[in-house]
Formats: structure tokens, C-alpha cells, sequence
């Protein structure tokens, strides 16, 4: 895990939804490290046991989401078939603290979101809203979205982070001179953690079972035609 000054801030983010039940939206675009920051967090929590992770698929129903929150809180078919009973059920289990972690939120259409608006008028079970566009999703629905304790962006890493936190990620960057990382970042890196990960991926495979191997310009430029693709 490199401590980056966003992974910093999800990890005091999360401790603090945890510890008052807050709603609480993690945004950013893809490949920025939303995920793995989040599931560092929630394994620094002090009782990582009451997580619970909501799997939801592509636009699902209010019934299909009472059904997965059922499960993650583990109350099987103990809930009644009636929408008003369930609902109730819901809300009581969710009195217990916990937190409860919707990746992917962007693709909950309006009524689910509705549907998670009503649940979180009191209970204590903080509830944590990621993905890229989850931000715009949850503003489609004011009555949510004014429930939003922290909007937290995980934004791409700034130019002048992205040699340390390379450094600290692989070593074989801690030789490469700053001026070829500058370049880098520049052509394809983007400050896009996941980028960087597949670039770090084409070059220790190209240095492998190589004595003094040396990551230099033209090593660095064949990785990041790899990365490109076709034109």
C-alpha cells in the first residue's frame, strides 16, 4: 500500500463514517485507486468484522436490492415477502453499527437510490457509496445526496507525487531518472495509478532474469507502446 496523501484521506474518511453512521460517497475516475483505498480503510477499522459489502448488478430493482441487503446482513429468508415488513426489518438490522459498502453505486437507478434514502433516515450502520460517476448518480437524488456526509474525490496523482509514490510502490523505479518518470507520466501515465501498475508490469517482465538490468528511455518507450495500443 503506498500512503499517498489521498489514501491518507479515505482511511480518515472512512474511520469517521464509521464512528457517527454517516453516508458517505467515494468518486474519482477509473483507475485512480477508489477500491483499493477503500478496502485499506475498512481494514484499518477498528472492528473490520461488522463490514459488509453490497454486490449489486447492472441497474437492479428495489426487490432485487432488498434481497443482497438481506444477505450482506445476513438475514437469509428471514425476510417477510411484503415490501413494508421487509423494509422494516431492514431498517431494524441496520440499527446495529456497521458499515455497509456499495461499490459500483453509479449503477443504481433512481428508485433504488430513493429506496436507500429511506432506510437511512435513522439507523446507525454507516453507509459508503463508491465508484466513478457515483457523485453524479447520488445528485440525481437531492433527498440522498443531502444525507452525504463526505463527498470524498480520489483524483489522480499530481506530477510532483508521482515519483515517490512510484519509489514506494516497486523498486525498480527508484533507479529510473526523474526526468524519464516526468516523461512518462507526461505520454501515457496520466497520474492513473492503474496505469502506472500495467507499466510496472510490462517492464519487471522485460527486466526479468536479467543481470544489472538498466530501465532506461527506450525500455520505458517500448512499455508504453504496449500500453497505447493501436492507433
Amino acid at each position: 500500500m503506498v500512503h499517498t496523501p489521498a489514501v491518507r484521506s479515505v482511511l480518515r474518511t472512512v474511520a469517521h463514517a464509521a464512528a457517527v453512521g454517516a453516508v458517505v460517497c467515494l468518486y474519482g475516475d477509473a483507475g485512480q485507486g477508489k477500491t483499493v483505498a477503500l478496502q485499506y480503510g475498512l481494514s484499518q477499522l477498528l472492528h473490520p468484522a461488522r463490514v459488509r459489502r453490497v454486490h449489486v448488478g447492472v441497474h437492479p430493482t428495489v426487490p432485487e436490492l432488498r434481497r443482497v441487503l438481506a444477505d450482506a446482513l445476513e438475514l437469509g429468508r428471514r425476510l417477510p415477502r411484503g415490501a413494508g415488513e421487509a423494509g422494516l426489518m431492514l431498517v431494524n438490522a441496520l440499527r446495529q453499527p456497521r458499515v455497509l459498502v456499495l461499490d459500483e453505486a453509479q449503477r443504481l437507478p433512481g428508485p433504488v437510490l430513493e429506496f436507500l434514502r429511506g432506510l437511512w433516515d435513522h439507523p446507525d450502520t454507516a453507509l459508503v457509496l463508491a465508484g466513478a460517476g457515483s457523485e453524479r448518480a447520488l445528485r440525481r437524488v437531492p433527498a440522498l445526496a443531502s444525507r452525504v456526509l463526505t463527498w470524498e474525490l480520489v483524483p489522480r496523482l499530481r506530477p510532483g507525487e508521482v515519483a515517490s509514490a512510484m519509489g514506494a510502490f516497486h523498486s525498480l523505479w527508484e533507479e529510473v531518472a526523474e526526468d524519464d518518470v516526468v516523461w512518462v507520466d507526461g505520454h501515457v501515465g496520466h497520474g492513473n495509478f492503474r496505469t502506472w501498475a500495467r507499466l510496472t508490469s510490462h517492464l519487471t517482465a522485460e527486466i526479468y532474469g536479467k543481470s544489472r538490468a538498466v530501465v532506461d528511455r527506450r525500455m520505458l518507450e517500448r512499455a508504453c507502446a504496449r500500453l497505447m495500443g493501436p492507433l
